[in-house]
């Protein structure tokens, strides 16, 4: 494919930090680039003209259809205003369609608290074989989709709902429902174009925060240009304090150099990326190298931050909790805060006012 693109489009090379990534520099130094998905395709560029010839030379080369101005991608609409130069993306019409499939249609969201513990797994032979019945999994699923593309605010939530794929009871599928049932209410689009084009980070994580495990939980969000583009939940193994603090600061530094090399390769000016964490410690640890009693048993991986900080490749700063985005990746989000840190972080337009719970995640303990 590498070999046929660069064939017919004449000189388009792929990116080194995404494969799917093709991209070209013309005379006037204008970029043209190209992102393939299996058989689907998005060209963007910044004339008409060009865009139509590359065209007409990928038409020749493969089978393609011309679908004009992109609007809609793997279940992702894109809206442009270009008077107020804002792009908008949603998955409205994808999460329609599953609330369809799972008759959710008619829902509205409820204000009563779920709880999602191993200790509401199947009692008995009976619940098991009727939990068999219900498409658990697939629920899961379709949630995950919407999280990764365009609904990190729900992240918390799959991430509880999926420690039960194996085994689920009737209240992790009545959870489910209910992220379904905020899906739809809350946010119908997230807007990129406010902001600048800078690359800030967002990192929380929460100690033992599992109630069945014990195990804690990890976040971080990437913004650009007033939107997240990157976000990442999971959760790590029971450990002290530090190293759950250091572990997100050591993988949101990753991201931020693996996003550095593509924003190079897309012809954006150098920056150095901003990470954001609302704990001293980890700061403070992180800029001084001097080996301490209390941090000797950690291990070399959690402080590969330290190098990244020295040679300048990212800045770690302080940012008040209340104003941390990345905190709805880890744990509920309270309602008292949720306005400041969408207006902060400009994630994206929520119309939080019409749901009466806590927050988008508030039927979680």
């Amino acid at each position: 494919i590498r070999n046929l693109i660069r064939h017919a489009s004449n000189g388009f090379d792929r990116s080194t930090a995404d494969p799917c990534l093709y991209m070209k520099k013309e005379t006037n130094g204008s970029p043209i680039i190209l992102v393939l998905y299996v058989d689907d395709r998005l060209i963007a560029g910044n004339h008409h003209n060009i865009l139509q010839e590359l065209k007409c030379k990928l038409k020749y080369a493969f089978s393609m259809k011309d679908l004009g101005n992109a609007e809609n991608i793997l279940g992702i609409r894109i809206r442009r205003d270009r008077q107020i130069k804002l792009l908008f993306v949603s998955q409205d019409k994808y999460i329609e369609k599953v609330l369809e499939r799972f008759q959710m249609t008619g829902a509205k969201p409820s204000s009563i608290t779920r709880k999602a513990s191993i200790t509401h797994n199947p009692k008995d032979k009976e619940e098991t074989e009727k939990m068999q019945a219900i498409p658990y999994a697939s629920g899961c699923g379709s949630l995950m989709y919407v999280m990764v593309s365009t609904r990190p605010d729900i992240a918390y939530g799959i991430g509880v709902v999926r420690r039960f794929m194996s085994q689920p009871g009737q209240s992790h599928w009545a959870a489910i429902k209910s992220i379904l049932d905020i899906s739809k209410a809350l946010g119908k689009e997230h807007f990129y174009g406010k902001g600048d084009l800078n690359l800030p980070c967002y990192f929380d994580s929460d100690m033992a925060g599992d109630v069945d495990t014990r195990k804690s939980t990890y976040g971080y969000i990437y913004t650009l240009a007033g939107g997240d583009i990157c976000s990442v939940n999971a959760a790590t193994n029971r450990c002290t304090c530090y190293r759950i603090l250091a572990y997100p600061a050591t993988e949101a530094s990753k991201e931020a150099i693996w996003l550095t090399r593509l924003r190079s390769e897309l012809g954006l000016p150098k920056q150095i990326p901003v990470l954001h964490c609302d704990n001293q410690i980890v700061i403070c640890l992180a800029k001084n190298p001097v080996h301490h009693e209390r941090t000797k048993h950690i291990d070399i991986h959690y402080h590969f931050i330290r190098e990244v900080i020295e040679d300048g490749q990212i800045q770690l700063v302080k940012i008040d909790t209340t104003e941390n985005p990345a905190d709805c990746l880890t744990s509920v989000y309270q309602r008292h805060f949720t306005n400041n840190v969408v207006s902060y972080s400009n994630l994206a337009p929520f119309k939080w006012e019409v749901v009466g719970i806590k927050g988008p995640l508030g039927f979680f303990d």
